[in-house]
């Protein structure tokens, strides 16, 4: 599995680290060499000039719509490279990745940075064609462009300073067609994103069907995940989820601290405080925010179902499923009547049972509404819904373990239980 690399704005200390990496010539001769006066060449800008530079020509320089530069940071919010796109104006870019630290060359780092690069050309900002400039001494860094579609466009060396480089391209569409054969030939066992309303046995149904298909199954391990990409702890991030339960809650939420945060606790409407104090610059770098948390569970969500043999439970997982992954969504009902029941098994009334459920229920449906934009029963976000009112939590896990192997572990054109297909009503 590739590592998880985010792709940030340029600080000085990143590009204090730059110029210092460059020192290594080992490392400048893989990225473009020196000039002639032993100079490292670096695109864009000088790293030592910039250490120095105004904040108007740094703004400049990193604010260049034509040329876009990011720093890399791994998921320990390490900065380990950079990487940049110029634009030619005719619809196309030239790429460039450098992994500065030399003990994560060979992990997959510039892989990782190099399919996030030609995911924002090709489908954010749909541009016709890519290239990089390789020099021809760094045969690793050819193979691994070649793997990724671009070809070679003469077989004629040029000079880029004191060095020979290569020219390679891809096209939009030779990506795209590309991408398509690689998810077609890659063998995955069928991944399932299971969820429902509170009290509807979800987590049940979720491990029996990942015992019948020897899958791992994954529920809390998301939250863990989550509070790791944004830096923050579980509580943090439950105080967030529920501070979208109402329009209420993320009033109060901004009283207490920046409404891009919004960490508010509901319990008889006390504040919460957060379990560190922020620092004012702090909450404008990163602010956990709705765009953020929802930007960094789906990438959870997407690369371990390109994994496969996966059972997700909850958090949303159904939305974010990739289409070319084998994979099942799958709603969970009960009557409020079985519901409730199962709430009764916390030594309530029945007439508390209900109330719970009534609670929990608006709570998130709110949840869902605010940080997802849609309905967590909308039904045409799922491939099937069971009913656990009219059949066992073993019938219905072997009913979707069945409509799996239906459609063939060799995904043959077998038809799929249609969008919207409800089992046991």
């Amino acid at each position: 599995m590739l590592p998880e690399v985010t792709l940030k704005s340029v600080s000085r200390d990143d590009v204090d680290r730059i110029a210092w990496w460059l020192q290594d010539d080992d490392l400048s001769s893989r990225w473009f060499g020196q000039y002639g006066a032993d100079d490292p060449v670096h695109p864009g800008y000088d790293p030592q000039h910039m250490l120095e530079a105004s904040d108007w020509e740094w703004r400049r320089t990193f604010s260049d719509p034509r040329r876009a530069i990011f720093s890399i940071y791994n998921v320990a919010d390490e900065h380990v490279g950079e990487c940049q796109v110029q634009l030619d104006g005719e619809g196309g870019a030239e790429l460039s990745v450098l992994i500065g630290r030399k003990d994560l060359w060979h992990h997959g780092y510039g892989t990782a940075t190099m399919l996030e690069l030609l995911d924002r050309v090709f489908n954010t900002m749909r541009l016709e064609s890519a290239w990089v400039t390789v020099p021809v001494e760094n045969r690793p860094a050819i193979g691994l462009f070649e793997k990724l579609g671009f070809v070679i466009a003469s077989g004629d060396n040029v000079k880029h300073g004191e060095i020979d480089v290569a020219h390679m391209n891809v096209s939009s569409a030779r990506y795209s067609a590309k991408d398509s054969r690689a998810h077609k030939e890659q063998e995955l066992t069928p991944v399932v994103a299971i969820a429902g309303l509170p009290g509807s046995e979800t987590e049940v149904l979720g491990q029996e069907i990942a015992r019948l298909l020897d899958s791992e199954y994954i529920g809390e391990e998301i939250k863990d995940l989550l509070s790791e990409r944004l830096q923050c702890s579980r509580a943090e991030l439950e105080s967030f989820e529920t501070s979208h339960k109402s329009f209420w809650m993320r009033l109060l939420a901004s009283i207490v601290v920046p409404t891009e945060v919004t960490t508010a606790y509901e319990s008889g409407y006390h504040a919460y405080v957060p379990s560190r104090p922020y620092e004012y610059d702090e909450l404008l770098h990163e602010p956990l925010s709705k765009r953020q948390y929802v930007k960094k569970l789906r990438r959870i969500v997407r690369r371990r179902a390109a994994e496969g043999n996966a059972v997700l439970h909850g958090n949303g997982s159904h939305l974010f499923l990739p289409e070319q992954v084998d994979g099942l969504t799958v709603f969970v009902s009960a009557s409020d009547e079985s519901r409730s029941v199962r709430f009764a098994q916390y030594g309530d009334t029945p007439e508390a049972s209900r109330k719970r459920l009534q609670r929990a229920d608006k709570e998130q449906r709110e949840i869902f509404r605010r940080l997802f934009d849609c309905e967590i029963d909308d039904s045409s976000k799922f491939d099937i819904t069971v009913n656990l009112d009219r059949m066992t939590i073993a019938d219905a896990a072997e009913i979707i373990v069945e409509v799996l192997r239906r459609r063939g572990a060799d995904r043959a054109p077998t038809p799929a239980a249609p969008k919207g297909v409800t089992v046991g009503s």
